[in-house]
């Protein structure tokens, strides 16, 4: 598998508490130090959320991350996809504004934007109380809105990477493909979820074997597991010629103590060693995902 480099993702802070990790990072200056402890354990490519840098509340302003982009481009060269999925009721323009801020300065502008191509129900599950909290939590994502949404990053020429949730959603992006604003060019991302979070599949062979049936033979997909952990089925990935994200933003991976972003990297990197197959760097991700390359500083 020489020639299919496996790129790894860090999802560095999502919208996971802190909790009794003090690694998560909330601040620009902790998502920029998370950064670099990924891209030097081997990742490729991170994707991050703004934070209040000290309650960890959503920030979706401009600033934030304009000096987040220009801290990770300072110290690394990984690939740049920040979030879309924090604003998902206020309107297509409060959910880009970031990425349009940026988008005409080439060496700041974001690498990436992930879409998702579908709604659903993001309650936590609580075993013990067996219910779900807080009951009304829904990740609203009109067919209305991602059409536009599309249409901004067409018009941005911004790379799209197609987050699908269950395989509905891979079909329904196969269908705005047809329509003419889903690229062909993109990195399919198949989320499953812990028990934490049962809003899509576990992580079972079966589900992610479903998933890869359903987009375009050859085309180059990734895997995440949102409120679980994503090692056991990275394993399957990097065999099968997949790509793994991974990152505290998903999953505290309690049973390594308090580890930050850059130990969880190492452990697909070590894992990628053990299955003989290389990991991409940033610049050679952006060629095989056919990314614009990241001009010289």
């Amino acid at each position: 598998m020489t020639d299919n480099e496996l790129i790894i993702e860090v999802r560095c802070n999502e919208s996971t508490m802190r909790g009794a990790n003090p690694h998560l990072p909330y601040s620009s200056e902790e998502i920029i130090r998370e950064a670099v402890r990924s891209h030097d354990a081997g990742a490729a490519m991170i994707h991050w959320h703004g934070r209040d840098a000290t309650t960890g509340a959503p920030d979706n302003s401009v600033e934030l991350y304009r000096e987040v982009e220009a801290g990770i481009r300072a110290a690394t060269d990984l690939i740049t996809k920040p979030t879309l999925g924090y604003i998902s009721q206020t309107g297509v323009e409060e959910r880009v504004k970031h990425v349009r801020a940026l988008a005409d300065d080439p060496r700041m502008r974001f690498d990436a934007a992930p879409v998702d191509f579908g709604s659903m129900n993001i309650d936590t599950w609580d075993a013990r109380a067996t219910r779900f909290v807080p009951g009304d939590g829904v990740y609203i994502n009109s067919r209305n809105d991602i059409e536009s949404v599309l249409g901004t990053f067409a018009d941005l020429s911004t790379f799209v990477t197609t987050v699908c949730w269950d395989v509905g959603q891979i079909r329904t992006a196969l269908c705005y493909r047809e329509m003419g604003l889903a690229p062909s060019t993109t990195l399919w991302e198949f989320v499953f979820t812990g028990a934490s979070r049962p809003s899509s599949a576990g992580t079972n062979v079966h589900a992610l074997n479903a998933m890869i049936a359903e987009i375009p033979a050859g085309e180059p997909w990734q895997l995440m597991c949102y409120g679980g952990d994503v090692l056991p089925l990275a394993a399957l990935a990097i065999v099968l010629g997949g790509h793994v994200s991974i990152g505290l933003g998903d999953h505290d991976y309690a049973r390594f103590g308090t580890p930050h972003n850059g130990e969880l990297v190492d452990k697909v990197v070590r894992l990628a060693d053990t299955l003989d197959r290389p990991v991409a760097s940033p610049a050679r991700a952006r060629e095989r995902l056919g990314m614009t390359p990241l001009p010289p500083a």
